[in-house]
């Protein structure tokens, strides 16, 4: 078995993007809505007690003042720490992006931004990324302390899509507990497919029993699981995998 094929069960285990303009047009009629925005800053580690104490304060102020979205910010657990900052926001339509963006309340948010924890801020990436909820199992109320990301960057025009709903529908088809999502995001390094894992807490890292490539061969034998597998590498240029902390003091969270 190949390295992505043992890395992908082990993943879902412990738990297509190139036509993004057409997914884009077609995401301002999606239901659920499916676009999402990341905001990616980094800081100098030296400075990062002062950024933190900032990030919090602006949270407090942006929830208060005007900004009707929540805005889930997550750190690094592996890997560099005390650097990157990843600020997102899902989901949403483009229409209603438009009006999010029209808002009058963005001077005044912009500026204590700038005067708070943007003071701080070395480098400061944008990213927009297209959930696939049909091919995902989050149900509402899932616990997101912890994520496990794994990033898929995508061959030149592949079409995985197919491949990722092939694997889903197995999941669901045997019953398989635990959460997981599919995300789209394309950047000037190329198109990524990132596969994400939630779990409360580091008790969810614990391998289920039968675990997920036993039950998959189980359902559809040995041979025609490994052939999934490998269908799915065929579309992959890299991979590359770290673990998430949710940061709830640094977010913006609107009481439902």
């Amino acid at each position: 078995m190949n390295k992505r094929f043992n890395t992908i069960c082990l993943l879902l285990a412990v738990i297509s993007f190139v036509f993004l303009n057409m997914q884009d047009a077609e995401a301002a009629d999606e239901k659920p809505p499916a676009m999402a925005e990341m905001w990616h800053v980094k800081i100098d580690p030296a400075d990062q007690k002062s950024f933190e104490e900032a990030l919090a304060a602006h949270a407090k102020f942006r929830k208060e003042n005007g900004d009707p979205r929540n805005w889930s910010t997550y750190t690094p657990h592996t890997g560099v720490v005390g650097r990157d900052y990843y600020i997102r926001h899902c989901c949403f339509k483009w229409s209603d992006h438009q009006k999010y963006s029209d808002l009058a309340a963005h001077k005044e948010l912009g500026e204590n931004w700038e005067n708070g924890p943007g003071k701080y801020v070395k480098k400061t990436k944008h990213f927009y990324s297209w959930v696939d909820h049909a091919n995902s199992q989050w149900p509402e109320g899932t616990k997101a302390n912890l994520l496990r990301l794994t990033h898929h960057k995508l061959k030149p025009n592949s079409n995985i899509g197919p491949v990722v709903k092939e694997i889903s529908d197995l999941a669901k088809k045997m019953g398989w507990k635990r959460s997981w999502g599919w995300v789209y995001e394309r950047n000037m390094d190329g198109v990524y497919l990132t596969l994400a894992m939630p779990s409360e807490n580091f008790a969810g890292f614990e391998e289920p029993k039968p675990n997920f490539e036993e039950m998959a061969a189980k359902e559809i034998g040995e041979d025609e699981l490994k052939d999934l597998f490998s269908r799915f590498d065929e579309h992959v240029e890299s991979l590359s995998f770290r673990i998430m902390r949710f940061r709830p003091k640094l977010s913006v969270m609107h009481d439902k």
